[in-house]
């Protein structure tokens, strides 16, 4: 082999080994390794840095082994000796690369069988790249888990310093939260100690951590209400029953315009009027008792209850107020559009003429006696306007009161509902 051939395979073993010492060099000083190489592991993250680690150790020692065959061959090459041009030969292409084979059993090695291993360079490094590969894929896995899961992690945690603050300024006994507190400890242990057992194939699964999140959310968001409810009981409730006293007032209301509905109207049927408002200053004698009591947590729950339900209450309360006034403006708008249809007869000089004029007593006396029945009242309108229209010889006006396509007089009532 020329000394050509010697000195670039010479330079190529040099260069694998600077390379391969930059990178063992930055492996040591990495922040992942480092934190694996001294965590607590258990379960299936323990496994696969209990593997990773035994090819780490076996990459050292290779490495060890392979820097001394580069050193002895610089040493030779710039040196000399008896046949330096073999020798050097040997060191690069040859087996040169010595290890020392693990103890085993005793039947393991036969009694001449050798007590190290020999391969080449090229060998050395391919060993060194595989055992590489495989161990920094664990870092990375883990690294690449913890990145998900700390920053998580460290929000529970900080939303449980808030939850252990504001119970105590509520008072609630210490295990008040202990089952919280538990799932808490169980997640930081399986983050910290078993971060692969949350990896999903290339997925970091985060179910568990935004589940207890939820909790810690809904747990923190009660003591707040909790807090404020102890600081504003006195304001918060006397917003609540001037609320239920203003329901109060519009179902008043509408109770006596159902009266009147029911007197003057017989159909459609009156919606009955609902009295929640019983229920509602129930619900605030309940919460002096809690007050009382000093549950603090239990009244800002029920506050919002209340709240709600006031809402909803008066919600129902005007659209049942509604309801029964729209019964009402129904019937003017009938009566207003007889009187339209009767203007319009006497212009035409039709008002007397004897079919029109049993047409519009009907209706007359539908819309005007009491109760009336606005469906019926409706369809005598129809039958007077179309009536009008046959005699006049030309369509309804615009905007009359007619039943829809292909209906007849008993299949309408007039748009009431």
């Amino acid at each position: 082999m020329s000394w050509e051939v010697l000195d670039h395979a010479l330079n190529g073993v040099r260069g694998d080994a600077d390379r391969i010492r930059i990178r063992l060099a930055d492996l040591e000083q990495h922040v992942g390794y480092q934190l694996l190489r001294d965590a607590d592991l258990v379960g299936g993250t323990r496994e696969r840095w209990e593997r990773a680690d035994v090819r780490l150790r076996r990459l050292w020692t290779v490495h060890d082994a392979f820097a001394l065959v580069v050193e002895r061959a610089i040493h030779v090459r710039e040196r000399g000796g008896e046949d330096p041009q073999n020798e050097l030969a040997f060191l690069l292409r040859g087996a040169s690369v010595t290890l020392p084979l693990e103890a085993g059993s005793p039947g393991d090695r036969g009694l001449l069988d050798p007590d190290v291993e020999r391969f080449t360079t090229a060998d050395a490094v391919a060993r060194m790249a595989s055992d590489y590969e495989a161990a920094t894929e664990v870092v990375s896995a883990v690294e690449t888990a913890w990145d998900v899961l700390h920053p998580r992690l460290a929000e529970l945690e900080t939303m449980w310093q808030e939850v252990c603050t504001l119970s105590d300024q509520v008072e609630l006994d210490e295990d008040e939260h202990e089952e919280l507190r538990e799932q808490l400890v169980r997640v930081g242990e399986t983050v910290r100690r078993d971060p692969l057992s949350l990896v999903v194939g290339t997925r970091v699964d985060t179910s568990s951590l935004g589940r207890l999140r939820g909790l810690l959310v809904r747990t923190r968001g009660e003591l707040r209400d909790a807090l404020r409810m102890r600081d504003s009981y006195t304001q918060s409730v006397a917003h609540l029953v001037s609320a239920i006293d203003d329901v109060e007032q519009v179902l008043r209301h509408a109770r006596g315009l159902r009266a009147r509905v029911v007197a003057k109207i017989s159909a459609p049927a009156a919606p009955d009027v609902p009295d929640p408002v019983p229920g509602l200053r129930a619900d605030l004698t309940e919460m002096d008792v809690l007050r009382s009591l000093g549950d603090w947590r239990e009244l800002g729950t029920r506050l919002g209850r209340v709240q709600h339900a006031v809402h909803q209450a008066s919600d129902a309360a005007h659209a049942c107020e509604e309801d029964l006034s729209e019964l009402f403006a129904r019937r003017a708008e009938l009566r207003g559009l007889l009187d339209s249809y009767r203007a319009r007869a006497v212009r035409l000089g039709l008002a007397e003429h004897e079919r029109l004029a049993g047409l519009h007593g009907r209706a007359h006396e539908e819309l005007w006696k009491a109760p009336c029945d606005l469906g019926e009242a409706a369809r005598a309108l129809n039958a007077y306007q179309r009536s009008l229209g046959e005699l006049a010889g030309s369509e309804p006006p615009e905007g009359g009161t007619t039943p829809g396509v292909g209906a007849s007089d008993a299949e309408t009532d007039g748009g009431v509902t």
